[in-house]
């Protein structure tokens, strides 16, 4: 009772139930969204129900946006017993051939987003003898796909940040705790967000088919994914117990140690079921009547 939860990525989907199930936990909850609209909305709402809480508009993106979210953290409740960084977005277009900007943009958010509230909230933990840090990651740090390569880069690199992180603080003594979250699809707006097409540049069919079809298939999945209160039941469980590994999709836990038996046995990867989708299978066609022939290679 009376611990403090912040929780970035706090206005929708994941961020949003980890909110309001640390608050129902008795904990106060520091709220932190770059959607000051959709923060004030879920902060009144855990108010109205009795939740002590404190929304933030916050950047993950930028050092000091976050710096500054542990600042008036510590000024309010004087501390941080458990730090969710969770702000995350999805992008789309083509990774090669689109504007560089989607990787900054995404990599910014994603996995630095990470490493900002790592950097800002560590020290705090430290200082008091107590904390844990929740990474969201994803199955897609886990495995590769096709089509969202710029997320699945960060995933990768927030799943390897706190697999390090964890094994440093262990090797110090630390008592901080490290969780790595990897969720399967859940049913949250990462796909629908407006921050989407925050650029204006979401590319339509023709003008790349793979990414807006791995998309909108993507999207199909999240649509039937669970709820976001799975997660956080599950998020609350390993704090309690200690893991590191929040795998929420039982049913997916088999795909990164199949893919680590093809490294061992030195295979290339293999096109996923999403490849036999018809509309890719079309776009592949139609990719490889254009490339040039082997032999001109």
């Amino acid at each position: 009772m009376g611990k403090v939860a912040v929780v970035t990525g706090a206005g929708s989907g994941i961020g949003r139930a980890l909110v309001e199930r640390f608050a129902a936990e008795g904990m106060r909850v520091v709220l932190a969204d770059i959607d000051d609209v959709r923060l004030r909305a879920v902060a009144d709402d855990v108010a109205a129900r009795g939740g002590d809480v404190m929304a933030v508009t916050c950047d993950a993106s930028l050092a000091e946006s976050v710096d500054e979210l542990a600042r008036r953290t510590l000024d309010r409740y004087g501390a941080a017993h458990v730090v969710c960084n969770n702000a995350g977005v999805a992008g789309r277009g083509n990774a090669w051939t689109g504007p560089l900007s989607e990787w900054d943009w995404v990599l910014g958010i994603d996995l630095y987003g990470v490493i900002h509230g790592v950097r800002a909230f560590l020290p705090i933990m430290t200082a008091q003898g107590e904390g844990h840090i929740v990474n969201t990651a994803s199955m897609g740090g886990l495995t590769a796909l096709a089509g969202a390569v710029p997320y699945g880069v960060s995933k990768h690199g927030v799943v390897a940040l706190s697999e390090g992180l964890y094994l440093e603080l262990r090797t110090m003594g630390s008592p901080i705790g490290v969780s790595c979250l990897c969720p399967g699809f859940v049913r949250t707006d990462l796909m629908n967000s407006p921050w989407n097409d925050r650029l204006g540049t979401a590319p339509s069919p023709a003008e790349d088919d793979v990414g807006s079809t791995m998309f909108n298939l993507l999207r199909t999945g999240i649509d039937s994914g669970i709820a976001p209160s799975e997660v956080a039941r599950e998020v609350v469980d390993a704090i309690r117990q200690e893991r590191f590994w929040i795998l929420t999709h039982p049913d997916s836990r088999h795909a990164p140690v199949a893919r680590m038996r093809r490294a061992a046995r030195r295979e290339n990867p293999p096109l996923g079921p999403e490849s036999r989708h018809p509309e890719l299978a079309r776009i592949a066609r139609r990719v490889r009547a254009h490339l040039p022939h082997r032999d001109a290679v």
